[in-house]
């Protein structure tokens, strides 16, 4: 189809005078196919070459103009070409039905070329942008895999030096004609290649987790038992704020040497309940308290409750990725992780926060993890 650089319009109609009136207008501008059926329509859609936009007459003998349209729309390959139903405004036109069969607009007969002209010009304008909105998002897609290939890559070659970084430090340990400063300094090395290395096992998980591709591995998990552990792990960060961390269980504030078991995982359970601890004592203020409360119920609640308040303009998007406020070295990601890590497990966190009671953050998780994936259905999965 020649057309010398010009965008082409495809005419559709069974009366030839129309035809030639509609080729007129548009010709100085635009390069034009004239066909009098809507067969013959559907056979140059079929061509190597489509038209940019369809003027399409809407009453015609053996197949109309809706029908066409439907066979076009319902095509992959051409369902972007925008049509524009013509029609007589003495012929009664149910429209809706046009807008349904996937046409953009409507000309009445007869035509205005004023008309014609703008509306051709606005719905090319509108197809083009569509069609580079499109590319875009195909080349952001595209970017984003290439993106996440790479992450894959380097976390997967970053934990073997690690691991024999950490074998090496280890096995030196051993060694008995080293000083205790030397000792130390191997043990150092050793717990920072450690904390390394489940810092890239975390960033793995979380990835998981975002597709749904996480297996969880449940195990009997006592909660309460849990709390402590992570309020002991958080104790020297609580003294440096001057702040006091507080468990109550059931109400009860007393030393509760009790258990309380779920089926859940113990790893993704204690980070939750770590990071959302660490981020309640850095948004308190000196003197003030932590608390952590628990409900010994189905599903099991954890409320962890500091004197601040979220500023408004960070609610809305309080447990999105990145969203972090007053913290320098934050990276927003604690929030977000904590909550897909619930709801991993098939539970979930939400918050209250006002000037009145502070803000609480409460976690519930369920006694057992609904609905696990199974090993064959995470084969393709590989760290």
């Amino acid at each position: 189809m020649e057309n010398d650089g010009k965008e082409t319009i495809l005419i559709v109609d069974d009366v030839a005078a129309n035809l030639e009136i509609i080729s007129n207008i548009l010709l100085p501008k635009y390069s034009v196919m004239a066909v009098k059926s809507g067969k013959r329509a559907l056979e140059v859609m079929l061509g190597s070459m489509l038209p940019d936009l369809i003027l399409l007459d809407v009453i015609m003998p053996d197949m109309n103009g809706f029908e066409v349209c439907r066979h076009i729309k319902a095509d992959p390959r051409t369902g972007s070409v925008p049509v524009i139903f013509v029609s007589s405004q003495t012929e009664e036109i149910d429209e809706a039905t046009g807008f349904a069969a996937g046409g953009v607009d409507y000309i009445s007969k007869p035509v205005s070329p004023r008309i014609v002209l703008a509306r051709v010009k606005t719905h090319l304008a509108l197809s083009a942008a569509n069609r580079e909105l499109k590319m875009q998002n195909q080349h952001l897609q595209a970017n984003m895999s290439l993106l996440e290939q790479i992450e894959q890559i380097a976390r997967h070659d970053l934990k073997s030096p690690l691991t024999v970084f950490m074998g090496a430090s280890d096995y030196m340990g051993h060694d008995k004609n080293l000083t205790a400063d030397q000792l130390g300094f191997l043990k150092i090395l050793h717990e920072a290649a450690l904390k390394m290395l489940n810092m890239i096992d975390r960033s793995l998980d979380l990835f998981k987790m975002e597709r749904g591709q996480y297996k969880v591995r449940p195990v009997s998990v006592d909660v309460v038992k849990l709390v402590h552990q992570a309020c002991d792990e958080l104790a020297s960060l609580a003294r440096a704020n001057s702040v006091e961390c507080l468990i109550v269980v059931n109400h009860d504030s007393s030393s509760y040497t009790g258990s309380y078991l779920i089926q859940s995982e113990e790893n993704l359970l204690s980070a939750i309940v770590s990071n959302l601890v660490k981020n309640a004592i850095e948004a308190s203020s000196a003197g003030e308290k932590v608390t952590i409360t628990l409900f010994e119920q189905n599903p099991y609640l954890i409320e962890i409750r500091n004197q601040g308040v979220i500023p408004e303009e960070v609610r809305p998007r309080f447990f999105e990725r990145y969203v972090t406020h007053g913290k320098k070295k934050g990276t927003g990601l604690g929030g977000y992780s904590a909550r897909l890590a619930a709801r991993t497990l098939g539970g979930d966190i939400s918050f209250a926060t006002s000037p009145e009671t502070g803000t609480i953050i409460t976690v519930s998780v369920p006694h057992q993890v609904p609905n696990l994936k199974t090993e064959s259905e995470n084969e393709g999965v590989k760290s």
